[in-house]
């Protein structure tokens, strides 16, 4: 029975032959007006009250996270400000060494531990931004005239202190984690378009040299960032919303914003269920004015035994992934959902690859938008009630960063 079933996941090139043609039928447009197939569902009676002239208003996404974080003349300062006053707090000692020796220590240590509160709080590039401005402004100051032995330089008490606690490595970790999605993402080179509408754009893209492909689809969803945050956070509710999802259980939690999570997809006949064991984690990006999950697969995991894939599934890997969430206004969202993973289906050819996205993948948002429209008996209502305290720092952290960027006073 096993090898039927593999060697009728070869049949898959001949059936999509079939549906190609089919596409191009009246029965099947007729068929994907009742069955929905392809086509953006109907807008939610809540995404019904904007005005035309909100839907229609062209906004500017807001700029990339930046690769590097430079150091500004203000903060350059405010490090030269608090060497002084650690120096003059040091007047013991003595002022060629001793002193600034123990004034940059002090600096150091101080922001190593808001990186560190940082790093907890989820705050993964604003926590790296510290750790890389800190040694801008010490390689500068080291260009100056300084008394400090190279035994004890600046640069090398920073490293023993980082070196001395795995959080720095953590944080250096995640951020090139996240940033690697963040790439992926950005990156405009090589992308295929496989549907531009009024309210979502998807493209696709076979990898070279590589049996994987990647997916992108962007969008305006009709409900404030709030609302779409508990449909990405309550990941055993995800087949509710996430298209072609079978089952979704949480293995494992690292924290309030990491996940392990082991999913399963259902596939046409005679195609096997996919399956995946996925590690995801979110990141509080607010300063950028974002919210980012990033998500891989993985085969291993030192507090979760993963175990073989059942004979009856397939396990597919994916190499990086996740969703970015950008609040437009106070009603709406742009978000984008990018993949990119091998299914280990023998033989894809791009145009079944192509359909695939434009027919299943196109609904995310579409899902998205119709189930984060909370009605009483919603179940994310009540994950919400259960984690109250969870919801509402989200909430606080939200408007603090909302409030502070209208006055102009926010990051400072």
């Amino acid at each position: 029975l096993i090898r039927w079933v593999k060697e009728g996941e070869r049949r898959l090139l001949f059936c999509g032959v079939g549906l190609l043609f089919l596409k191009n039928t009246r029965m099947f447009r007729s068929l994907s007006r009742i069955l929905r197939i392809g086509e953006e569902t109907e807008p939610t009676s809540d995404s019904k009250k904007h005005s035309d002239a909100e839907e229609e208003h062209e906004f500017e996404l807001p700029c990339p996270v930046p690769e590097i974080f430079t150091l500004t003349e203000q903060e350059d300062q405010r490090f030269r400000e608090k060497l002084a006053s650690n120096a003059k707090a040091a007047e013991g000692k003595e002022k060629t060494v001793e002193q600034e020796e123990h004034a940059f220590r002090k600096v150091i240590e101080e922001e190593l531990a808001y990186a560190a509160q940082d790093h907890k709080d989820d705050k993964i590039f604003l926590a790296s931004s510290r750790i890389q401005k800190l040694r801008q402004f010490i390689r500068t100051h080291k260009s100056e005239k300084s008394t400090v032995a190279k035994s004890c330089s600046p640069l090398a008490i920073l490293q023993k202190m980082m070196d001395s606690n795995p959080i720095f490595k953590e944080i250096i970790a995640e951020s090139e984690r996240a940033r690697k999605f963040l790439r992926k993402l950005e990156l405009e080179e090589g992308w295929e378009v496989s549907h531009r509408g009024k309210k979502i754009s998807s493209f696709w893209k076979e990898e070279k040299d590589s049996e994987t492909y990647s997916f992108k689809v962007m969008g305006v969803v009709g409900n404030p960032m709030l609302n779409l945050i508990p449909l990405l956070l309550e990941t055993d509710l995800y087949p509710n919303w996430f298209p072609m999802m079978a089952s979704a259980e949480e293995v494992f939690s690292g924290s309030r914003f990491h996940k392990v999570v082991k999913s399963t997809m259902k596939m046409p006949f005679p195609l096997r269920i996919r399956e995946c064991i996925i590690d995801g984690k979110g990141y509080d990006v607010m300063e950028h004015n974002r919210v980012v999950i990033s998500s891989h697969s993985i085969s291993e995991h030192p507090k979760v035994n993963i175990g073989k894939c059942p004979e009856d599934r397939v396990r597919v890997d994916i190499s990086v992934g996740g969703f970015e969430l950008i609040p437009v206004g106070n009603k709406r969202t742009h978000v984008t959902v990018m993949f990119n993973l091998n299914p280990h289906i023998p033989y894809l050819p791009s145009r079944i690859a192509n359909f695939f996205l434009r027919h299943v993948v196109n609904q995310i948002h579409s899902s998205m938008e119709k189930h984060s429209t909370f009605k009483k008996d919603s179940p994310y209502l009540q994950c919400m009630a259960e984690k109250a305290d969870l919801y509402n720092y989200i909430e606080s952290r939200y408007e603090e960063t909302r409030k502070s960027r209208k006055s102009g006073t926010f990051g400072k």
